[in-house]
């Protein structure tokens, strides 16, 4: 009774639901391209071979992750500032080294680029779509792809016929509601646990 419009799934099916609504979106072209080249991992490079993430080391000798402006990091023992008194973000040299740096396949230059977490939120002409070929240090040529195509490939399978058919759901109302959400940048909330 608050609703203008109501979309009741087939219970379960929550995942294939939103699939069909990022495959619509996708497809559509209905995403902010400048934002997720920005501020998510979609541009970052996955092996063709192993499907984890490219990493610099893979293709550059004795490479040492970027000094990270950004992040204040804390050597083994030292104890974080209070919060009041953080102004960047606050992490382990553990955990940084852990995390270590991606790659991305810049269009600009047609080559591969090492993209650290200071990167985020700098939207480069970074390829979301694509297969590129690098060459690793051991001399082996790889095929690698920018997550984002991966999910494009991914949720290319959930077309609204398919949807509607695992979700007991109207094609138009996944066709509405993807194109709803697209039209609404930044305003709409998916609330789950409820």
């Amino acid at each position: 009774n608050k609703a203008d419009k109501v979309t009741v799934l087939r219970p379960g099916s929550d995942p294939a639901f939103a699939l069909g609504l990022a495959n619509i979106i996708i497809q559509e072209k209905l995403y902010d391209a400048e934002f997720v080249k920005g501020h998510t991992d979609l541009p970052l490079l996955v092996r063709s071979d192993t499907l984890k993430f490219l990493r610099p080391q893979d293709i550059i000798a004795d490479y040492k992750p970027k000094e990270l402006k950004n992040t204040q990091l804390l050597k083994e023992g030292e104890k974080s500032p209070a919060n009041i008194k953080q102004v960047r973000q606050v992490v382990t040299e553990k955990l940084r080294n852990e995390w270590g740096d991606f790659v991305a396949f810049n269009l600009d230059n047609n080559a591969v680029e090492v993209v650290s977490r200071d990167d985020s939120g700098v939207s480069k002409n970074f390829a979301l779509d694509g297969e590129f070929t690098v060459k690793t240090l051991e001399g082996q040529e790889v095929k690698v792809r920018p997550v984002f195509d991966l999910m494009k490939e991914h949720t290319s399978y959930f077309t609204p016929e398919v949807t509607s058919d695992i979700c007991h759901v109207d094609k138009e109302s996944i066709l509405w509601l993807a194109r709803e959400i697209a039209n609404n940048k930044s305003k709409t909330l998916v609330p789950v646990g409820m």
